[in-house]
């Protein structure tokens, strides 16, 4: 993909076949900067040399200029990925019978103990209020290679490595129901972490490994395969490089007719897991994610959280976001819950422990990100893993991989990254152009619910007048909304226009009562907004916080015709053992939907689904039948 195909670095790069319109085999989804930030210079012609750009030829004449190289930041391309796959990417290359045995492990104990606190809690959709992860998917199931990610912005957490190498992989399936094959992917993803190339001496210490993921232009599908697995990946897909595994999966969901005022409910479990003896896997502390309920109980802990907050060596790393919290402070497991993001007090780990008065003592003046006490607190709990997994994502995850043609419109993404995703590969291709070419590259991480210069158009986060979030503004011809914003908690809000809703966006709207179980949170009163044209579909039928849906036959500006579930005869389908497919075809209704793209992400708790039109528009996330853990065979 050349650079002057890059003003869709998610568009074109990451979103070209299924990852955002709908996908081929061959169609790049490979994330690669498509201009530098701040006006930095684009990379050299050939990695290490900075500004020669010239090959010489016989008698040293100059021969014509060598085409720029490209920074890649993330492979989704599928025939890349099977390359990659071929030369050591399988998950059972780098991870052994007894690691995959002990992530089964802990995930059925994980699941029995949803079970036990829970009678209405089981598999599948028949008879269970509340439908758990079944867990035999995982003897039964797959696990798929969907992304290649290079995390050389991870190099403030990784000692004398260069940063990480991701490996992202997807439970998938292939059944047979009622005579028919079936597949599917499932609402989990395992993370492989290898580490880094080690850093050399001087200013320059991963000027080499940045240069190793600077690729010719143009390289896609196993060309491009070929190229990763004997550059940059040559080397690195052995088990000994292995230094973490990292899980993330839809541990249970209850539907919208079961919790009305929030469109529906679901947790994701999250854990992660060390290289042990013989194979095995040992389950790990989190990465800046507190043990609140231990640190609630014990004063002298709360004590030792407070005294790291007051380092200002620790508050300058907060505001660059490469802060570590001390290990004796963290936890072991998070659960993360949707919908309503960072409104819901689960999702906020450090705000269940510390309120603003805790920490208004704290030199906060002066700084860009952490402001005020409400902007730190919000910080820290960007950071964690259930607020950083709950912040513009695709329910919980950020990266779920592009689906190829032969899924069905019902079951197939159109944007396979989240918004904060897309922001973020930008960044790190800006990073790793910078460190290729001898410079420090600019490590600090933005907020995940909002990137700096982003213009706040309708569903952005916003500030409501806390000045923590001053930046935090809208649009013009858009004003910020209190939606969801709990009363303790009244920072920021979504930016709408301010009298009615177009196709889209929210249209039953209310305050949100947090607790820190978050089955106990409620929306008491819900109110309407109006919409501009055609219909509210509300919390009850599986939208959260409403939106609003025109007619296929006059369509809105910003509007694409997609099609609905009809949850009753949907679900009563399934139950039924029809074929999945079947009663995606069956049991849909044509809507004019908002349009969405890579480019024109959806707001959050909504996600960017194929049409039948191959275009992409916004829908819930449980009305894909990939992103649900009921009703699969």
């Amino acid at each position: 993909m050349p650079l002057s195909a890059a003003r869709s670095a998610l568009a074109a790069a990451l979103v070209a076949a299924a990852a955002c319109s709908g996908g081929s085999r061959d169609g790049g989804a490979v994330g690669r900067a498509q201009e530098m930030p701040g006006g930095a210079a684009p990379p050299a012609s050939e990695p290490g040399e900075r500004g020669a750009g010239r090959a010489r030829g016989a008698g040293g004449d100059a021969g014509p200029a060598a085409p720029p190289r490209e920074p890649i930041a993330l492979v989704m391309d599928r025939a890349a990925l099977d390359e990659v796959a071929r030369a050591g990417g399988r998950f059972d290359a780098l991870v052994t019978p007894a690691g995959l045995a002990s992530i089964r492990k802990v995930v059925a104990a994980e699941v029995a103990a949803v079970r036990r606190a829970d009678p209405r809690a089981g598999v599948g959709v028949r008879g269970n209020a509340h439908r758990l992860f079944d867990t035999g998917w995982l003897e039964r199931g797959r696990l798929e290679l969907v992304a290649v990610v290079p995390r050389l912005d991870r190099i403030p957490f990784s000692g004398d490595r260069c940063g990480e190498l991701h490996l992202l992989y997807r439970l998938a399936y292939t059944a047979e129901v009622s005579g028919e094959a079936v597949s599917s992917r499932l609402p989990m993803t395992v993370a492989v972490i290898l580490s880094g190339e080690p850093a050399a001496a001087g200013q320059e210490r991963c000027r080499a490994a940045a240069a190793a993921w600077m690729a010719p232009p143009g390289l896609a599908g196993a060309e491009l395969g070929a190229w990763l697995a004997a550059g940059p990946l040559g080397g690195a897909l052995v088990a000994a490089r292995v230094a973490e595994v990292r899980i993330n999966l839809q541990i249970v969901r209850w539907p919208s007719a079961v919790r009305p005022d929030l469109g529906g409910h679901a947790e994701y479990l999250m854990r992660s897991f060390w290289p042990g003896r013989g194979g095995a896997l040992v389950p790990r502390w989190l990465e800046n994610t507190p043990d609140a309920r231990r640190i609630a109980r014990d004063p002298a802990l709360r004590a030792r959280l407070l005294a790291w907050l007051g380092r200002p060596e620790s508050l300058d790393a907060i505001e660059e976001g490469t802060a570590l919290l001390p290990e004796e402070l963290s936890a072991e497991r998070a659960v993360s819950v949707t919908p309503r993001g960072l409104s819901r007090r689960a999702n906020r780990p450090f705000r269940q422990i510390l309120s603003p008065a805790d920490v208004a003592g704290l030199p906060l003046a002066g700084r860009q990100v952490i402001g005020s006490p409400e902007a730190l607190l919000r910080r820290l709990d960007d950071m964690s893993c259930a607020g950083c997994h709950q912040s513009r994502t695709i329910a919980g995850f950020h990266l779920l991989g592009e689906d190829g043609p032969e899924v069905a419109p019902g079951n197939a993404l159109a944007v396979a990254i989240s918004p904060h995703m897309a922001a973020e590969v930008r960044r790190r291709a800006a990073l790793t152009a910078a460190l290729a070419a001898g410079g420090p590259g600019e490590l600090a991480r933005p907020m995940a619910e909002r990137a700096p210069g982003e213009p706040g158009e309708s569903g952005a986060r916003c500030g409501l007048g806390d000045p923590g979030f001053a930046s935090w503004t809208c649009a013009e011809g858009l004003v910020c909304v209190a939606i969801d914003a709990p009363a303790d908690d009244h920072a920021v809000g979504v930016c709408l226009p301010p009298e009615a809703s177009r196709v889209g966006e929210p249209c039953e709207i209310g305050a949100l009562r947090p607790h820190a179980d978050p089955h106990r949170d409620r929306v008491a009163r819900r109110r309407a907004r109006p919409c501009e044209t055609g219909v509210c579909n509300g919390n009850k039928v599986g939208f959260p916080a409403g939106m609003c849906t025109a007619s296929c036959d006059e369509l809105p500006d910003g509007a694409a015709c997609g099609v609905i579930a009809l949850l009753t005869p949907f679900n009563n389908c399934l139950a039924r053992r029809t074929p999945f497919p079947r009663c995606l075809a069956e049991h849909v209704a044509p809507a004019g939907l908002r349009a969405c793209s890579a480019e024109r992400p959806c707001r959050e708790d909504y996600i960017c689904a194929r049409a039948p039109s191959g275009e992409g528009t916004c829908i819930p996330p449980y009305f894909l039948f990939q992103l649900r853990v009921d009703g699969h065979p």
